[in-house]
């Protein structure tokens, strides 16, 4: 991971500058005498009598069988989670990664589950320091980069292989260390796995990113 975070670094430094403001399931019988023949056939009536009790008894019972077949169908969607659980489940991966990778800080965050993305609010540690403001930029997506491919490689580094546990859109915003907000920017989820797919290079998928950043009120240079 820190071999590809240098390499962010580097490539960011000039995309940014750049690239800053641009804006998917019955048997049978014997002979008979005749004499017989009276007493056989309300045999054969009490014989048909008996069937005919039988199919009626099978047609009354289909009713019951169709319902538990509902209630049998019904149950599994009760045990998924909402998208608004999955989301969460996602905040938690995100802030774990965050604190794990960026020197134990954490993000503010909010899902929107409604509209199938995330905000986060980032304090930057120095404006003044380019490199710490670089590397403050590519944190958030580096961190979402890190759960789309967890969430398609079959490694088992989550129990869930669902691409709904991850918001579509990821919005950024970056403020300065007395809280003015410094840049604004956002992430797709088909940016970071067409980037898993290796249909994107590094570079292309930094240039995107970085195509994607707006200058904030106290948004000033020194941080370049």
């Amino acid at each position: 991971m820190t071999d590809i975070k240098t390499i962010f670094s580097g490539i960011v430094l000039a995309l940014l500058i750049m690239s800053a403001g641009c804006s998917t399931f019955v048997g049978g019988s014997g002979p008979t005498q005749e004499t017989a023949s009276p007493t056989q056939t309300p045999e054969r009536i009490t014989k048909t009598t008996e069937t005919t009790t039988s199919v009626t008894t099978e047609i009354n019972s289909t009713p019951v069988a169709t319902e538990k077949s509902k209630v049998e169908t019904e149950s599994p969607s009760r045990d998924e989670l909402s998208k608004a659980e999955k989301f969460k489940k996602f905040d938690q991966n995100m802030q774990r990664i965050y604190r794990e990778l960026d020197y134990n800080r954490s993000a503010k965050t909010e899902t929107f589950p409604e509209n199938n993305s995330y905000h986060m609010t980032i304090q930057m540690r120095d404006t003044t320091n380019r490199s710490k403001t670089v590397d403050d930029r590519l944190d958030p997506l580096w961190n979402y980069y890190v759960i789309v491919e967890d969430y398609n490689d079959n490694d088992d580094s989550y129990s869930e292989r669902d691409h709904t546990y991850i918001p579509d859109t990821v919005n950024v915003t970056f403020v300065t260390e007395d809280g003015g907000v410094f840049e604004t920017t956002y992430i797709k989820y088909n940016w970071a796995y067409k980037y898993y797919t290796d249909e994107w290079s590094i570079r292309v998928l930094m240039a995107k990113y970085g195509s994607t950043t707006e200058e904030g009120p106290a948004y000033h240079e020194n941080g370049r």
